[in-house]
């Protein structure tokens, strides 16, 4: 292929190497459709597609992510309810969503099977292009919103996926904050709308509006399709040529973002938020600072402006960030640099605030910067910050997201606002004049043209509010009231009569025939050996080491396990405070902020963490473990391992103004945390509940926040102790009796590691310390944890091997066909929760969730008729198939070279074998409908002991306050 060439309707307009992504980029046109097409040609086998279209809200209806939802509810060439869910049960897909952005919907898919990729791209064309959702305006119930009403004598009721997401989503202060500082800095655009979906404007879309949405943005002619990987071209082209895009004319469309144009000055605004009506709303303000920052397309300041809000305000050594905590304006400062939109804006965020301090907080971020850019930023603070976003994009590990994935969503900061596509994957250049900024001032002058000389700003306070959430739900209840009122008997039948239909069709059950079309792959497709997870014992003066050959393109991951049963029982939240202090006190040589320039200069990073660990086969086994982790490039490993001795053997804890600090920052992160993670908050409390390590787990979870409140009612009194304690738990931990190490490099490199390491480990300590025995009060205390939350959390589980059950590799195809078929029915389809979860582990523990759930005592319910449902599970030879692939998808995800070494050292601390994990493997390729019946008895122990947890709105908790042991505030 060549420039011009004209290839099955498509049009070649340019090739260029990216070498940072090791591919030829190539850009094409299909002419008849008006389509744009980029291609990164290279060797990865994880193959990536997406089509996006431009989407710019109107409103704050939602509309686009209702139709995100949407289209993938029956097409033309897939007549069922729900295509996505079927896909997700067959195929071996790496990844498979869809995601609405401020002004654009993506639709990606990956797999590493040619096959399957072939069938995933076909499912998603088919459901963007020809969606039912233009028939059926049950589509818009189900997805968005609809009345709730069973009997014309009911009240109405709110309720549909997207509208409880969002109810969610918005419960969460931070997020709430942002989504106003949008509004503020764009009111005259498409970035001034909550393209989510506010809740309170969700009921104001219509089918009609619903259906021109799709109508007016989803044509070819819009769209930006994006191929990754492997695979043959041509063929691809020729594919999208016949089957979709030659079905259509290039049309106009009118999706152009518009530029807000800049403010004359700065704009206020005093906001507020949903409090508990029992929370201490002193010092709980939001104070934010915003600024809209140029062009997406001036990529050079675009990654100087993401270096230097991490110079400025992510790294403990961050001067503006100490001048706002010196100042005492709040417990904590956030910073947020949005790039994905064609105007991206900047937020410094002081969190557990006062209102009254918002003018003191502008005045010190100017003069501040000011300060900065008239002295000159420190240039060693600058060179750190650098090095690290260099180590970090040529590392280009991205976890269990493909990388071709995450260059399909980088690449629309340019490609959607007509910019070039591959312009933005290339960073050589600009790192380089990244680095020649140290010496001619272009960090400054960036300072100056973004910040001190740009009125387009926002000053915005955010206040919580112990009444606002009763007075909306009564504006709200009133309203439907009214509502009501005003329809006729004829009408309330109507609606009664929409909401039967609605649920029949939600509770049948779609045709074989339609099941059929849906592709399917063959068992034989998946591969029946495990991978391999290399690992190789080895030892160094008398420390275990677990060493993993992995191709690690120069980096070297080290991962310190210290044991940390040696901690005793009274101590342990100090071990978990030991871990957020390490790395951030000054140490015997140096500053805490000259440590933090350290890290950066020589490292990609170094994380303290508390993890425990089960024994396969033993419930009640605990290993709890202090893990520092940490990578580096390969010649750089001496400053790593003479940081990490500065670090456990000389940091000081005995600074009372820095533990201050350090003491209300964990605070706030805990409070703005607690509503996106709250799922997470409830897991941890069942496992609390029910297992030794589980209960010293989630004493680093909630426990914690009462511990560290307690540390600073009555500090700096209490330093003294804190000190001695934290300073005893560390020397309990650190020492090399205690120690096991992994490592993950290319083995012609261990020796050399192996030297070093050998110096390091002689300067710890080698005293030994006795494991504790601990004396757990293991009970469940079912609790409601109430919050401000305008949805719940709602959990229930049980320790199975702990009934006398056991693990079998069954259970992982039963999370797949529980989440994805009973779950997905009963408590997001029928329940309008946005999701629910299951899952089986090989400690025992399982565990059924459902996430922005505006029900409670019907998720339980749901929950206990699990066992009914797996006792009569039927499924075809073709379904069951399916359920295994789809599980499978889950078991292979792609692992990076970290991850490699993290999942091999965990499987040997817990004794799982290579052996076991086939042996598992075997179990789920060989499940069949009987099998699944067989967990029936399981699961029915499990629900019979009654053992479960739930966080959500404070009046839905208290309503059904007599199901609870226990009702208390979430914090």
């Amino acid at each position: 292929m060549k420039i011009n060439d004209r290839i099955h309707g498509f049009k070649v307009i340019n090739r260029s190497e990216s070498k940072e992504t090791s591919s030829v980029a190539w850009t094409f046109e299909h002419e008849k459709s008006g389509a744009r097409l980029f291609f990164l040609e290279n060797d990865d086998d994880n193959k990536v597609f997406s089509i996006s279209f431009r989407t710019p809200p109107v409103d704050d209806t939602g509309v686009a992510h209702i139709v995100e939802h949407s289209t993938l509810c029956g097409s033309r060439k897939y007549p069922l309810k729900e295509p996505f869910v079927e896909l997700v049960k067959g195929s071996l897909n790496t990844f498979l969503n869809a995601m609405t952005y401020p002004d654009k919907t993506m639709y990606p898919v990956a797999s590493r099977n040619d096959k399957d990729f072939q069938n995933l791209m076909d499912v998603y064309l088919d459901a963007v292009f020809y969606p039912y959702m233009l028939e059926n305006p049950q589509v818009l119930m189900q997805e968005g919103w609809h009345y709730e009403i069973e009997k014309p004598e009911d009240p109405l009721v709110y309720s549909g996926v997207v509208y409880n997401e969002m109810k969610g989503a918005l419960s969460a202060p931070d997020d709430l904050l942002e989504s106003r500082i949008m509004a503020a800095l764009y009111p005259d655009t498409t970035y001034g709308y909550e393209s989510g979906g506010d809740p309170e404007a969700i009921p104001s879309l219509t089918y009609e509006m619903f259906k021109d949405f799709h109508q007016r943005y989803y044509h070819p002619s819009n769209s930006y399709i994006y191929l990754y990987g492997d695979l043959d071209i041509e063929e691809k082209l020729a594919y999208l040529d016949k089957e979709y895009l030659s079905n259509f004319e290039r049309i106009a469309v009118t999706s152009q973002i518009e530029k807000q144009q800049p403010f004359a000055g700065l704009q206020r605004q005093n906001l507020q938020y949903p409090a508990s009506p029992d929370e201490d709303t002193a010092e709980k303000s939001f104070l934010s600072l915003s600024w809209v920052m140029g062009d997406s397309l001036n990529l050079q300041d675009a990654m100087g402006l993401e270096i230097l809000e991490h110079a400025l305000l992510r790294t403990q050594a961050a001067p503006l960030r100490k001048a706002l905590i010196d100042a005492q304006l709040g417990k904590d400062v956030d910073s947020n640099y949005e790039e994905d939109i064609l105007q991206p804006f900047f937020s410094i965020v002081i969190n557990n605030s006062e209102v009254d301090r918002a003018d003191t907080f502008y005045n010190l971020v100017f003069d501040t910067l000011k300060k900065l850019a008239d002295e000159g930023i420190d240039k060693t603070l600058l060179e750190a910050s650098i090095n690290l976003l260099e180590f970090r994009l040529r590392e280009a590990d991205f976890g269990s997201a493909p990388k071709g994935l995450i260059y399909g969503i980088r690449i629309m900061r340019t490609w959607l606002y007509d910019g070039t596509p591959e312009d933005v994957l290339a960073y050589e250049d600009i790192v380089k004049a990244m680095k020649d900024g140290l010496h001619n001032g272009y960090f400054e002058d960036l300072i100056r043209r973004y910040f001190l000389n740009n009125p387009h700003a926002a000053l915005l306070t955010m206040a919580p509010s112990t009444t606002m959430a009763a007075e909306r739900e009564k504006a709200q209840v009133e309203l439907l009231a009214k509502k009501k009122e005003s329809m006729s008997a004829d009408e309330l039948q109507e609606l009664v009569a929409a909401n039967k239909a609605l649920k029949e069709r939600q509770q049948s059950v779609d045709t074989e025939e339609a099941l059929a079309k849906i592709p399917v792959l063959k068992l034989s497709d998946v591969r029946q050996k495990i991978y391999d997870l290399p690992l190789a014992e080895r030892d160094i003066a008398g420390t275990k080491i677990l060493f993993s050959d992995v191709d690690t393109h120069g980096i070297t991951y080290l991962s310190l396990l210290f044991d940390a049963a040696t901690v005793p029982q009274e101590d342990i939240p100090y071990a978990f405070l030991l871990s957020e202090l390490m790395g951030s006190v000054d140490t015997d040589k140096h500053s805490y902020a000259e440590l933090a320039n350290l890290k950066n200069l020589h490292t990609g990073g170094i994380a303290y963490d508390i993890v425990t660990y089960t024994r396969k086969d033993e419930p009640d086994s605990s290993m709890p473990k202090f893990k520092i982790k940490a990578k580096v490039l390969r010649e750089k490993m001496p400053q790593l391992l003479e940081l990490l001795q500065e670090i456990i053997q000389g940091s000081c804890y005995g600074d009372e103004k820095r533990i201050r600090e350090l003491l209300e920052q964990e605070q706030s992160t805990i409070e703005q945390n607690l509503q996106r993670s709250a799922h997470q908050v409830v897991s941890s409390r069942l496992a609390g509940y029910l297992t030794p390590a589980g209960r010293y787990a989630d004493e680093g979870g909630l426990p914690f926040y009462p511990f560290i409140k307690e540390l600073l009612a009555d500090y700096p009194a209490k330093l003294p102790e804190l000190q001695a304690k934290v300073a005893a738990v560390a020397q309990k931990i650190f020492t090399t009796s205690n120690l096991i190490v992994s490592v993950t490099d290319n083995e012609e490199h261990y020796e050399e590691f192996a030297a070093k390491f050998a110096a390091f480990q002689e300067q710890l300590s080698h005293e030994e310390y006795p494991a504790q025995v601990y004396h757990w009060d293991l009970q469940p205390k079912n609790e409601g944890l109430t919050s401000s939350s305008r949805v719940q959390y709602v959990g229930k589980g049980a320790n199975f091997l702990k009934l006398g059950y056991e693990f079998t590799g069954t259970m992982h195809v039963l999370e797949t066909l529980l989440r994805y078929d009973y779950f997905w029915t009963q408590i997001r389809v029928l329940g309008g929760a946005y999701g629910a979860f299951t899952s089986f582990n090989r400690n025992g523990m399982m565990y059924f969730g459902s996430y922005r759930d505006p029900n409670l005592t019907e998720t339980l319910a749901v929950f206990d008729g699990t066992a009914d449902y797996v006792r009569n599970f039927t499924a075809s030879e073709r379904e069951m198939d399916k359920y295994i692939i789809g599980t499978m998808s889950n078991i292979d995800t792609p692992l990076t070279p970290q991850m490699k070494g993290a999942a091999a050292a965990t499987c040997w601390l817990r004794g799982i074998t290579a052996a076991d994990r086939q042996k598992s493997r075997d179990e789920i390729l060989a499940t069949r409908q009987e099998d699944v019946r067989a967990m029936a008895d399981l699961i029915d122990s499990c629900m019979h002991e009654n053992v479960f947890c739930v966080f959500g709105g404070q009046e839905k908790i208290n309503e059904h306050k007599d199901v609870f042991g226990e009702v208390r505030p979430a914090l």
